[in-house]
């Protein structure tokens, strides 16, 4: 795997980590790439090198590792859990470090801090590891997944601005990197940031995951619904979403691939077949 894919696989249970136990999904990513070599090295399915404890509910594994002691990199033998899977190993690690020991961790403000809290904390010996994970995190744009409003109460007008955007993500059907619907709670936790993007890059605007003035103008226009045929030239965002619904090159143009892709969805749908993207083809796609 190259390291998008070897990200994507990652993703999806530092996201499930997020929303269990609040552990910020840059930090894990970053940490599970920093421990493995970008998932070279995996004994087990151990991606964070945590070690076996009587009665932590799994196998117990052994292999040559190293400890930094005094500042001096120390070789050594030491005992690992081993896990079913690369998620079970990512939930383990989200379940660590909600012990109170880490609440630094989870209360950071920012994987920036987070990162600092891990060493603070003493989850690892290596004084540059915090340095190390930030590295990581900011070449790879990890931080695209962490919460827009972490450490901030978000005003009664961004929860209701948010809690418009998953309703409205929902009802075009653009869901979140796990493709399912969005829970509509008001929060830009790291699922709706996902979706968000997805949204941005279809329409496209600026994918930077924030329900901002521009993401919801580019909302409005669609939810209005505007008539769009081979004959209209404006509207190039809401063109660029019926393309995307319609398997179309997204372009922003509504040109003949476009009006064919809407008569064949219309006639699959027992819609008049006119090539134009009126109230009731809008109402279908909505439904």
């Amino acid at each position: 795997m190259n390291k998008t894919q070897i990200i994507k696989t990652l993703t999806t249970g530092a996201l499930l980590s997020y929303k269990r136990y609040n552990t910020l999904p840059s930090v894990t990513i970053a940490q599970a790439i920093l421990e493995t070599g970008w998932l070279q090295h995996v004994e087990g399915n151990n991606i964070f090198g945590i070690k076996w404890t009587n009665g932590c509910g799994y196998e117990v594994q052994e292999f040559n590792t190293h400890e930094y002691i005094n500042g001096v990199k120390t070789p050594m033998v030491c005992k690992f859990r081993k896990y079913d899977s690369v998620e079970a190993s990512i939930l383990d690690h989200g379940k660590l470090l909600s012990f109170s020991r880490y609440r630094a961790v989870i209360e950071s403000k920012d994987y920036k801090q987070a990162c600092q809290n891990l060493y603070n904390c003493g989850y690892c010996t290596d004084n540059e590891y915090p340095e190390k994970l930030v590295a990581i995190i900011q070449e790879n744009k990890l931080y695209q997944y962490d919460p827009v409003f972490r450490g901030k109460i978000p005003t009664s007008s961004n929860l209701e601005n948010i809690k418009y955007l998953q309703s409205s993500l929902n009802k075009m059907k653009i869901k979140d990197i796990n493709n399912n619907i969005l829970v509509v709670d008001g929060a830009s936790g790291a699922l709706t940031i996902t979706a968000v993007k997805n949204f941005q890059n279809i329409v496209g605007i600026t994918a930077d995951g924030i329900c901002g003035p521009e993401t919801l103008n580019a909302l409005e226009i669609i939810m209005r619904k505007p008539i769009c045929s081979i004959n209209s030239s404006k509207n190039k965002i809401a063109i660029r979403y019926l393309q995307y619904r319609f398997k179309a090159s997204m372009d922003g143009i509504y040109g003949d691939e476009t009006q064919r892709c809407v008569r064949e969805y219309q006639k699959n749908n027992n819609l008049a077949a006119d090539g134009a993207c009126g109230e009731n083809t809008w109402a279908k796609l909505f439904s």
